[in-house]
């Protein structure tokens, strides 16, 4: 299906004046090409094939550059009208459904995802999964994936030490902006802290949580670290992958199994087996909560992991990331007190794995014995629950 992408790229990029001054700043480059080409070829690769770039500060480089990019038209602001601004400015030239993405955030999802999320919504954020709130505060939503508030990073609750953030991307149907451009005269509108907080007045705004490598290059300790992330991870190519539950799953689930005392469930060697044959990443993921309530310690549970990879590496098998939450808001170990959307069914540690492996999350799946805990909060993630013997 026919894609547009409409990227806001009107950035000064102050916070990388020392560093990149003479391009805008989704211009700055990357490993000497400019961060907005890798852009325009991630979304490309993605059947996107109209393209709006809304700019501002020294426009004529990114339409220079871009001037032979087919079904591509270029906006300049020429006061600034910020990110809301910008967009209802361009009202005229958006498509009925259209993707707005930030010229200088490179968040590698699978769009269909989103897009098939969406068809019968009328605006969509993208959430990515963080530890850091304490820098960007958090959004938060229900089980139906309603956007439920946006919590400033000065007002988060003590206990929590995780949350989803805003990804940087978003779906919109056009219709859904008719009444905020009937009263726009050109003035500076922000869609993250006026136009959101209004669709969400209204019961409009969902979030939708997504995987996926994520940089930001407009912060300058991230814009050094991209120099090498960005390009070598677009040559990565996605994998599915088995997310594999480990008590009662992998092994016999006694009473919180630590250590090196556990019992392997045999029949569950044959399915890591069988995703692993078929090019599927293989990923543990556990909840630990023995760790936050003093029933074992961190040392244990390593070793409980160390364990178990030794044991499938007898099967020629192995495990690709082992993701694992220690927390629990009722633990009684004062360093894992706290609530955390690692812990399933949330979806944290699911998200969490494509940090760093470039996982297909469409065609992933998720295996567990326990119907309350590894029925992923997720709803593009296929769940298994089996019986275990």
């Amino acid at each position: 299906m026919a894609r547009q992408a409409v990227i806001l790229a009107g950035g000064f990029g102050t916070r990388l004046a020392h560093v990149v001054s003479d391009v805008p700043k989704p211009m700055a480059p990357i490993s000497k090409k400019p961060f907005l080409e890798y852009l325009v070829k991630t979304l490309k690769h993605q059947g996107f094939d109209s393209f709006v770039f809304l700019t501002g500060y020294k426009s004529e480089i990114i339409e220079k550059h871009f001037k032979k990019l087919k079904n591509a038209i270029l906006i300049k602001e020429e006061t600034a009208l910020g990110t809301g601004g910008a967009i209802l400015n361009a009202y005229d030239y958006l498509e009925d459904e259209f993707f707005v993405i930030n010229g200088d955030t490179f968040f590698d999802i699978d769009y269909s995802l989103l897009e098939d999320f969406s068809k019968d919504k009328p605006c969509t954020i993208t959430l990515r999964y963080t530890n850091n709130i304490s820098r960007y505060g958090m959004v938060e939503i229900n089980d139906d994936f309603k956007t439920t508030s946006f919590v400033e990073k000065g007002s988060l609750p003590e206990n929590r030490i995780d949350g989803y953030i805003n990804g940087g991307i978003y779906y919109l149907k056009k219709e859904v902006l008719k009444d905020f451009v009937k009263n726009f005269n050109g003035e500076f509108i922000s869609l993250e802290t006026e136009i959101f907080p209004k669709l969400l007045s209204q019961d409009k705004l969902y979030g939708l949580p997504l995987g996926g490598c994520f940089i930001d290059i407009g912060i300058p300790q991230d814009y050094s670290k991209a120099q090498e992330l960005i390009p070598s991870w677009i040559k990565k190519k996605a994998k599915p992958a088995l997310f594999i539950d480990k008590d009662g799953t992998l092994i016999v689930n006694t009473e919180y199994p630590h250590g090196r005392d556990f019992q392997i469930i045999e029949s569950t060697i044959d399915i890591v087996r069988k995703y692993s044959e078929q090019g599927y990443y293989v990923v543990m993921v556990t909840n630990q909560a023995g760790v936050a309530k003093e029933k074992f310690s961190f040392t244990d549970m390593q070793e409980n992991f160390e364990g178990i990879k030794e044991f499938y590496k007898t099967k020629n098998l192995k495990f690709d990331a082992i993701e694992f939450c220690p927390f629990h808001k009722d633990g009684t170990r004062i360093e894992y007190h706290f609530d955390t959307i690692l812990r399933k069914p949330n979806p944290g540690m699911i998200l969490k794995a494509c940090d760093n492996l470039k996982i297909d999350l469409k065609n992933s799946i998720m295996i567990g014995d326990n119907p309350e805990i590894d029925n992923i909060k997720l709803p593009y993630l296929k769940c298994e629950v089996l019986k275990f013997v």
